[in-house]
């Protein structure tokens, strides 16, 4: 775990988006998970070679859910660690402030209810030819 961790701290991927950057990359068949077979491969290809048993270990360390492959949440999660109790804080009142009706969803509709172009000339100007 600490060589995949220095690695993508190496590359500079260790944001949220360099991490899911790195998952869709382990993630050869598009399925949205990754198996013991992906995760050996490519991290092969990166440069960390590891016996089956060290595989097995990290699968176990990532897969939450005991599913037998790992997601992206759970990816994120094992790397990054679970978020601060400040940063969720921050989190959860962005996210209540965006669900307007509070029905625990947040919608293209809802944002647009508390989106306000007016100090944006170049978007409240701009015009879409039909």
């Amino acid at each position: 775990m600490a060589d995949l961790k220095a690695m993508l701290l190496e590359r500079g991927a260790m944001s949220v988006r360099g991490v899911a950057q790195v998952f869709r990359i382990l993630d050869k068949n598009k399925n949205r998970k990754i198996d013991a077979g992906e995760l050996e491969g490519g991290l092969r290809q990166m440069g960390i070679n590891l016996v089956d048993e060290q595989v097995s270990v990290l699968i176990k360390h990532f897969d939450n859910d005991k599913s037998g492959q790992i997601n992206l949440t759970e990816f994120l999660t094992a790397i990054r660690g679970e978020l601060n109790d400040d940063r969720l804080s921050w989190i959860r009142a962005a996210y209540d402030k965006l669900d307007v009706n509070k029905d625990g969803l947040v919608k293209l509709d809802d944002i647009a209810k508390i989106f306000d172009v007016s100090s944006m000339p170049e978007v409240s100007q701009s015009k879409v030819d039909p």
